[in-house]
């Protein structure tokens, strides 16, 4: 009896390190990206848009790990943090143990990712790409293929991102739930 009691404590305790775990790393009121793999530039860490170097994040070495930004607001090219995350070794670096610690802190936008996934459904499931923040806008793209786009601003939970279509540079607003801050899988967030 005893042990069915330890196994019992053992499945809730595992079940609620799991729930501390996914809500450590998903940021449902925030738009998330991440930092481009493909340049090997620090991030570079500002008090304020145009204001003070603070600090310098080195590129990660490790080639499955990336930055993962919580983004609060936007203004004239530079996002606001909310908080930094190294994925997937969330609990293994240091460095997430104190995720917050760059919060009210600003970057450029430059070099910031969204992707969307590759949906590999019917054809009338698509992402739509907005000329406004609002679902009531035109649409300027439908993807259902993977697509990498780059941040630009936010207002709200809407991103504003560029993206290349054929040779030809686009952009458009993605509403929160077809927004993906992972560059290799698909996402996890999908809420209505």
């Amino acid at each position: 009896m005893k042990k069915i009691y330890l196994i019992i404590i053992l499945l809730i305790s595992s079940k609620i390190s799991a729930q501390e775990f996914n809500n450590k790393i998903f940021f449902e009121n925030f738009v998330e990206c991440y930092y481009s793999k493909n340049l090997n530039e620090p991030i570079l860490i500002y008090n304020y848009p145009n204001g003070i170097l603070i600090h310098e994040l080195k590129p990660l070495i490790n080639d499955s790990s990336w930055y993962k930004f919580a983004i609060s607001e936007s203004k004239s090219g530079w996002l606001k943090i909310e908080n930094i995350l190294i994925l997937p070794e969330c609990n293994d670096r240091q460095f997430n143990n104190n995720f917050e610690q760059y919060k009210g802190n600003w970057i450029l936008a430059k070099n910031l990712k969204i992707n969307i996934s590759d949906l590999d459904v019917e054809s009338k499931s698509v992402i739509k790409f907005f000329e406004n923040p609002n679902l009531n806008s035109n649409i300027v793209y439908k993807s259902d293929k993977f697509l990498e786009t780059e941040l630009i601003e936010i207002i709200g939970l809407w991103a504003k991102v560029n993206f290349v279509i054929n040779g030809v540079s686009m952009s458009g607003w993605l509403q929160r739930k077809d927004q993906c801050a992972y560059p290799w899988t698909s996402c996890p967030f999908q809420s209505e």
